[in-house]
């Protein structure tokens, strides 16, 4: 890539916390299997009896052999109590990014394990953020269906309400409307809403064990004195209603009815859009465990991040001669143009001030603006790397109006973007910083963390400090006195650091999914196929320039 010039360097062995961060990602690793872990073998050996995958085996047969499959969110409901018998699994639906027939798609797949695929409080949100995925993204979404409607012991807090289970047919709709291909498939009891969100796709295939009914047989019977043994069956559907377009034995030939219909779909046009032949990085994503600290006060060169993300290690700064607290990468990740966007780690000098690693400074926000405009005009994705303490603060903050630079940049973020954006947190993302380096209420496709991720207004450190400093340095203060202080101090440190640990950031949905550093470069590649692979605009001009100057 001649276009490019080299970046970073080998590392040195041995050096960093990769054993810290290796075992902060085990510790996420078992908790996405501990909800898998709660559910009883009787409920996969009558699931099988009745010729039915669950809804994990569904998924992984409709991707593509060898493809990743990237679970959105799948963290969200772990700590979900018990209803009686049931403890919601991944809140009763999986929701995840692949590769179909060749084609990025976003897969939303009931679970059928647990109260038959009934929505829990929290499900509606789940899916629409899903479906906010695909919008994003511009992917066609096939649904896996096999879902009751709601939980009914719990209908009041999923049922009314802008974020209840209306708002996944309402995401739907718009989805229709963007013109954005839905797909379903039904392989057993679908009511009432459940039975809503196949009708909202352009096709649906029922297996013969499928039914598809606004009331379910319970209902039927109650209401109207009449059995539901045959309740909306496929012969009825495809047959009688022309609900839907196909009929088939079962589970593994619905999966392949939905292959086929994704097949027909137009070609991916990221061949079109490749400007060079894909390279892997020239320095292997491991080194990243090396690299950077666990501790999230100490600072490293987010150049070699980038280094080990992107294709041959190469890229052509932009801006580079203002606002050095701010990274800007042009390169290609799987040979698609890309934009990168990253805060210094680590103190930078600037024209002849010294920029303290993590903080946004005037001159790197604008830097911000300008290069995410330009982003936007070419159609260019950007990907985010974050590890952002917040704005400066003080005299000289106020006098340079660093409040107007940092709205000025949200106008930017909160425009309609032509290309998805994707946001990785690397170890923090604090206070406005957050927010200004498209942080989740910007809207980028997918917000990204890692076993080392903290989200919050303040760091742990800095709050505490903020509380009650002051408060320790009264003269006036009896050693008793002081020791209370000091106790409750360390315990809100302690309180915020599991407060803002990663896996309470994804329990609360502010991470879409915590990905080891070693799996990065993979991930990012899914996200260029997906941004590329219907893209309204395509033609980097303006980002050329900004490299020249």
């Amino acid at each position: 890539m001649m276009l490019f010039e080299n970046i970073g360097r080998p590392c040195a062995p041995g050096c960093g916390d990769a054993e810290e961060i290796r075992a902060r990602e085990r510790q996420v690793s078992a908790c996405e299997r501990q909800s898998a872990e709660d559910r009883s073998e009787a409920t996969f050996e009558r699931i099988a009896k009745r010729g039915r995958m669950t809804a994990d085996a569904r998924v992984r047969a409709l991707r593509d052999a060898g493809a990743q499959i990237w679970r959105l969110n799948e963290l969200m409901g772990l700590e979900c109590p018990a209803e009686g018998h049931a403890r919601p699994y991944r809140l009763g639906v999986i929701c995840a990014l692949g590769t179909v027939a060749g084609r990025q798609c976003v897969i939303v797949a009931s679970d059928n394990t647990v109260a038959a695929g009934s929505w829990w409080p929290g499900s509606p949100e789940k899916i629409v953020h899903a479906l906010d995925v695909a919008m994003r993204l511009r992917v066609p979404v096939i649904y896996l269906v096999e879902c009751a409607g709601l939980f009914l012991p719990k209908q009041s807090e999923t049922f009314a309400g802008e974020r209840g289970a209306g708002a996944i047919f309402r995401r739907q709709a718009e989805l229709g409307r963007a013109g954005i291909v839905q797909l379903g498939a039904i392989f057993g009891d679908c009511i009432a809403g459940g039975g809503y969100m196949p009708l909202m796709c352009d096709r649906i295939v029922m297996t013969e064990q499928a039914s598809l009914c606004i009331g379910g047989a319970s209902l039927n019977a109650q209401s109207k004195g009449q059995s539901g043994a045959a309740l909306g069956k496929a012969a009825t559907h495809v047959h009688v209603s022309g609900c839907a377009e196909k009929r088939v034995p079962g589970d593994a030939d619905a999966l392949e009815v939905l292959r086929g219909w994704m097949s027909l779909l137009p070609t991916p046009a990221c061949a079109f859009y490749r400007i060079a032949e894909p390279f892997e990085p020239a320095f292997p994503a491991a080194e990243l465990y090396s690299m950077l600290p666990a501790d999230p006060a100490l600072g490293y060169d987010m150049l070699e991040i980038i280094a080990r993300l992107v294709d041959a290690s190469q890229g052509r700064m932009l801006l580079a001669d203002v606002g050095r607290e701010i990274v800007a990468v042009q390169s290609l990740i799987d040979g698609l143009p890309v934009v990168l966007i990253a805060n210094s780690a680590e103190n930078v000098a600037d024209s002849g001030v010294v920029h303290a690693g993590g903080v946004l400074y005037r001159e790197g926000i604008e830097k911000m603006r300008r290069v995410a405009e330009a982003a936007r005009s070419d159609g260019v994705p950007v990907i985010w790397l974050q590890d952002v303490s917040g704005f400066d603060i003080g005299e000289e903050a106020e006098r340079e109006g660093l409040l107007r630079y940092g709205a000025m940049l949200l106008r930017e973020l909160s425009d309609a973007q032509s290309a998805p954006h994707l946001t990785l947190v690397l170890r923090k993302g604090s206070g406005a910083g957050y927010y200004a380096m498209k942080g989740a209420p910007f809207g980028p496709a997918l917000v990204v963390g890692t076993a080392l991720s903290q989200v919050a207004v303040m760091q742990p450190e800095t709050l505490a400090g903020t509380l009650y400093d002051r408060k320790l340095a009264d003269a006036r203060l009896d050693d008793a006195a002081r020791e209370r202080l000091l106790e409750a101090r360390e315990a809100l440190v302690q309180a915020q650091m599991e407060a803002s640990a990663p896996i309470q950031a994804a329990v609360r949905g502010d991470l879409d999914l915590i990905v080891p550093f070693d799996a990065l470069r993979a991930l990012l590649v899914s996200f260029m196929r997906s941004a590329y692979q219907a893209p309204a605009h395509v033609k980097p001009v303006r980002l050329w320039s900004l490299a020249s100057l």
